[in-house]
């Protein structure tokens, strides 16, 4: 493994990367108080190690954050919208090497790795017109001679907590908003990824980010979530992740009455219709569906969960997903044409390996196991392999939470008002998906998406997200929006300025 940590090495040395202290704040690195390994989940092997917050260290920060607020808020909109958008540029200027790191760290496959970092870029890009856009808006008042002013504020320092399976990309979402709104930012990237974070350090120094506006400190989940929660100075706090750590943020915010952004868990259906009639339609269908499902080897919040079949179509759908699933090849993501990576350790291997054994104990039945190149993995690798599953019904725990793996479960059902009504009975609304015949009734599939409850659908579409349109759930699925318009809602306050006119 001494190429790997030579190509480490050169990935480090030229993204400005310090491991060995492991903490961004205040413009500076500093010596972390502990430091863990970081493992490339392919392999099993030691990357490097790099240094975890305390709670000291993340005092250290909000005040650094706090006392860069304090002109950052007042910088002009225009001026941070410059800032943004060099750091997109930046982003993709060092497309490459990001990419290639963000394999060796997370397991995606470097196709998959490239796509993260232009999705990156498109939300510093989008932001950057976001704050170039803001300003006061001036309203009429009802008394003549007078006139309300309403201004966008700047909430304050923003605590931010992403996960690591789109390490970089959750970050840009968080990050371009609070910085277009003018707010200052503490950012805890998951210690399971963090080189990719700390890349942004040099970046956003190199564009021009002032000291204290980006704060980088990765560190376990519940440290950060008890800091940030805690100082009153933190008005914002943003968290991609699980249900169960949302909610103690969300407890934990209510002392201060900080505002919550939660971007949670999904339970997403994917329902396939039965005017999908010509074996095209099928297989284009098919090919999506292994697509979303197969994307960071199903370790995505909005994949598809549920495969809704109709009973007319299960046998012929079952016959061609085996086809389609058998050809996939698992392995290291750097290797060419790999489709899908491990997982992120040996502790989901394991979850998801239990999940399909409690399945099958329940009535399940495996119709394909797919090992690939997985079989020659080393054997500290978590590559888990894809599993088809048919006879899965709504009760089993692979239909009622998320997987998070390579397993496409698959429910029959006989009526459209029946599969709605399932695809429904989850306490997440994240994503849903429709596939049908968009040539023969679109009304058809248009009124069956307006009945899902889910914040973001995707209709004969794998992927409908954007940095330019909203993205947030519905029910335990989460609070607020990241991306859009509405992306940068969450980061401000409003001053209403009543005033005479005049001189």
């Amino acid at each position: 493994m001494n190429a790997e940590k030579d190509q480490l090495k050169t990935l480090l040395d030229r993204l400005h990367i310090e491991p060995a202290k492991g903490l961004w704040f205040d413009g500076a690195w500093h010596v972390a108080p502990t430091h863990i390994p970081v493992t490339n989940p392919a392999t099993g092997e030691t990357l490097t190690d790099t240094g975890l917050a305390d709670a000291s260290a993340f005092a250290a920060a909000i005040d650094g954050a706090h006392t860069a607020f304090l002109s950052w808020r007042n910088t002009p909109p225009t001026q941070r919208g410059s800032i943004l958008a060099d750091i997109g540029r930046a982003v993709i200027a060092s497309r490459d090497d990001l990419a290639t790191l963000l394999v060796l760290e997370q397991g995606k496959t470097l196709p998959q790795a490239l796509g993260e970092i232009d999705y990156a870029a498109s939300f510093f890009d989008w932001f950057a017109d976001q704050a170039r856009r803001l300003g006061p808006q001036h309203v009429d008042h009802p008394e003549p001679g007078r006139s309300f002013l309403i201004e966008p504020i700047a909430a304050g320092v923003a605590g931010l907590i992403t996960p690591w399976n789109f390490p970089l990309a959750q970050g840009a979402k968080k990050i371009g908003a609070a910085f277009a709104a003018g707010c200052t930012t503490v950012w805890k990237p998951s210690e399971l990824t963090p080189l990719i974070a700390l890349a942004m350090a040099d970046i956003s120094e190199r564009c021009g980010v002032p000291p204290g506006v980006l704060q980088i400190l990765p560190a376990p989940g519940p440290v950060a979530g008890r800091a940030l929660a805690a100082d009153p100075r933190v008005r914002v706090v943003s968290v991609t992740g699980s249900v169960p750590t949302g909610q103690t943020v969300y407890a934990a915010a209510a002392e201060h009455l900080q505002r919550v952004t939660l971007e949670l868990g999904g339970n997403a259906p994917f329902i396939v219709l039965d005017d999908i009639a010509s074996d095209a339609e099928l297989d284009r269908t098919i090919d999506d569906l292994c697509r979303l499902k197969l994307f960071v080897s199903g370790q995505v919040c909005v994949t598809a969960n549920r495969i809704f079949v109709p009973e007319s179509l299960l046998d012929r759908f079952t016959e061609r997903l085996v086809a389609a699933v058998s050809k996939k090849r698992f392995g290291n993501g750097l290797a060419p044409g790999i489709d899908a990576g491990p997982l992120i350790h040996q502790a989901a291997v394991e979850r998801v390996s239990g999940m399909v054994a409690d399945a099958v104990a329940q009535g399940a039945c495996v119709v394909c196991e797919n090992q690939s190149d997985e079989t020659a993995a080393p054997p500290g690798a978590s590559f888990h392999p894809a599993v088809v599953l048919r006879d899965v019904s709504d009760d089993m725990e692979l239909a009622a939470e998320e997987t998070f793996g390579p397993v496409f479960s698959m429910l029959s059902y006989a009526s459209d008002d029946e599969v709605i009504a399932r695809a429904n009975t989850t306490r997440y609304g994240l994503a849903a998906y429709v596939y049908g015949n968009a040539h023969t009734d679109t009304r058809r599939l248009r009124r069956i998406a307006s009945q899902l409850e889910a914040g973001i659908i995707g209709i004969n579409e794998w992927r409908p997200l954007r940095a330019r349109i909203p993205f947030g759930g519905v029910k335990m699925s989460g609070i607020g929006a990241e991306g859009g318009d509405e992306g940068i809602r969450e980061f401000l306050s409003q001053r209403v300025t009543s005033f005479p006119e005049g001189r």
